[in-house]
């Protein structure tokens, strides 16, 4: 746990410098706005990803040390007969072992970078608040993603990072992107129709029917891959079926947190709709298709759902800094800074220790942390 709190510690640690080193420019209206340094950004996020970069047995990584060793260290070797599953994923990996190193402990720091540097620049570009977006990307236990299912979260930061082109309305950008990161994990491909369910304005009718729709595939899930299953029993998903069947799903406070942001922008919803922000418009929706899932996953196969609300969580991180922001009134706003940060430490604790049990290992730091 002492390695989870001191990124908590760092991060709080780089904010505080952040904020007294900002200066104060002028916008076109006249009006002061504060500019940080993108430097202190990436600057705190990089203790997050040194630590992680430098694991060597937390969440399923050994699994994947495995599987970085046993792949060739030549391209020509590459055999799509052998390797079914996610061949982008695999062809980098090789390429990487071939021209690059092959140390697993490059390799796994490689992929840490790629997707810390992707939440940050998401956070920098879209959070108007950047330091609290690395704070809850912690508290609300995201980070997690980077240990646990490295291939999955590597796709979800990249669209995250990408955010532009479902507030911008770039579909073909966005669905060429989403086609290429289906060759890294296939959920990918859920995004296609989320580009869709994105474009809903908040707090509508249309909303309610795409609540509807959400829970209705989501209670589907289980019987739809029952049906399919049997395809997939000799592929390289077979151990992804078997934990799916024997999961108990996620925990019912895991959606609950999940839930918090929308909850607030309904009861701000006037705020909102006045603000016209179709960024935050995007981050509402993905907020409560986040909550959506992991409340079905509580009950169902956390598997084999649980793994999609990720796609959308990240969204909180930028949406309740500018909820805090623009609901409520400056002499209120410490006060809510307050309440929500001792909730999401004391959710920290509950999910990283008590929910995980997470240890830190490290070979090559030497550290074994419970």
């Amino acid at each position: 746990m002492a390695v989870y709190y001191s990124m908590i510690i760092w991060v709080v640690f780089i904010g505080v410098i952040g904020e007294l080193s900002a200066t104060f420019k002028k916008n076109e209206l006249g009006e002061y706005e504060k500019h940080i340094s993108k430097a202190f950004v990436f600057i705190a996020m990089a203790y997050i990803v040194f630590m992680i970069g430098m694991r060597s047995g937390v969440g399923d990584t050994a699994a994947y040390i495995k599987m970085f060793e046993d792949m060739p260290s030549n391209i020509l070797e590459f055999s799509a007969e052998q390797y079914t599953k996610d061949r982008g994923f695999t062809i980098l990996s090789i390429l990487f072992k071939q021209f690059i190193s092959q140390d697993y402990h490059a390799w796994l720091f490689t992929i840490a970078a790629i997707s810390g540097l992707a939440v940050s620049r998401a956070v920098y570009k879209y959070s108007s608040n950047y330091f609290y977006s690395l704070f809850l990307f912690i508290t609300m236990v995201q980070f997690v993603w980077m240990l646990n299912g490295i291939r999955q979260f590597i796709v979800v930061s990249i669209l995250f990072a990408n955010l532009g082109l479902i507030v911008d309305k770039k579909p073909i950008q966005f669905f060429i992107l989403v086609g290429l990161l289906s060759t890294i994990h296939i959920t990918a491909w859920i995004m296609i129709p989320v580009y869709f369910y994105a474009q809903i304005k908040p707090f509508t009718m249309e909303q309610l029917l795409a609540i509807v729709a959400i829970l209705v595939v989501g209670l589907s899930i289980d019987k739809i891959a029952g049906v399919y299953s049997y395809k997939l029993e000799d592929t390289a998903y077979k151990g992804y079926l078997q934990a799916a069947a024997t999961s108990d799903g996620s925990n019912i406070l895991r959606s609950i947190v999940a839930i918090c942001p929308y909850a607030l922008a309904w009861f701000g919803r006037k705020n909102i709709m006045n603000k016209k922000s179709k960024l935050i418009d995007t981050c509402i929706n993905m907020s409560l298709a986040s909550g959506l899932l992991y409340f079905i996953s509580s009950f169902s196969g956390g598997i084999l759902i649980g793994r999609l609300p990720i796609y959308f969580d990240m969204y909180n991180i930028i949406l309740l800094p500018w909820l805090i922001k623009n609901i409520f009134e400056i002499k209120e706003r410490r006060l809510v800074y307050l309440v929500v940060s001792i909730c999401f430490l004391f959710f920290f604790y509950y999910k990283v220790k008590v929910g995980m049990g997470m240890d830190y290992i490290s070979d090559i730091l030497n550290l074994r942390v419970k």
